[in-house]
């Protein structure tokens, strides 16, 4: 895929096509609905080292909660790669706000310290769009794919 999705902050925004067929090496039974993309930046690390190239499942199965997903968001960019996707794991949170009423944020949390987590409120969460889930990293960024 030509997509590659950040793992800071909302990255590089592209069209999704696909440049040319590569063969993951897994032991995973692939089905439709996977597809590669690599993921650059280090809020996933140490478990999606900067550059990996990673397998997705699309659509997400059940729940999202707890899940690493790749995320779309139409209004929200990265101020350094001015793009809309990048790669967390997907919290839903209730929270009562200062006038007593309940509301829920999606927090998109990364797996290092380092980094602050995406917090989306109810104003803007609706123009969040999941469209996938991480099944598993492949390579590092040194790593290489069989073409």
């Amino acid at each position: 895929m030509t997509l590659k999705a950040a793992a800071g902050a909302f990255g590089e925004a592209r069209t999704i096509e696909t440049d040319e067929w590569v063969v993951p090496e897994t032991t995973r039974r692939l089905e439709p609905g996977m597809f590669v993309a690599q993921v650059v930046g280090r809020s996933m690390e140490p478990r999606i080292p900067d550059g990996s190239w990673c397998l997705f499942r699309a659509p997400v199965a059940g729940s999202r909660e707890g899940k690493i997903v790749l995320v779309e968001h139409r209004d929200v960019h990265d101020p350094e790669t001015g793009g809309s996707y990048t790669v967390k794991r997907y919290r839903r949170k209730n929270i009562v706000d200062s006038d007593g009423h309940d509301r829920d944020e999606i927090h998109l949390e990364p797996e290092n310290p380092e980094f602050e987590p995406i917090v989306l409120r109810p104003h803007n969460s609706d123009e969040v769009r999941v469209v996938a889930e991480l099944v598993e990293v492949l390579a590092p960024a040194a790593g290489s794919l069989a073409r």
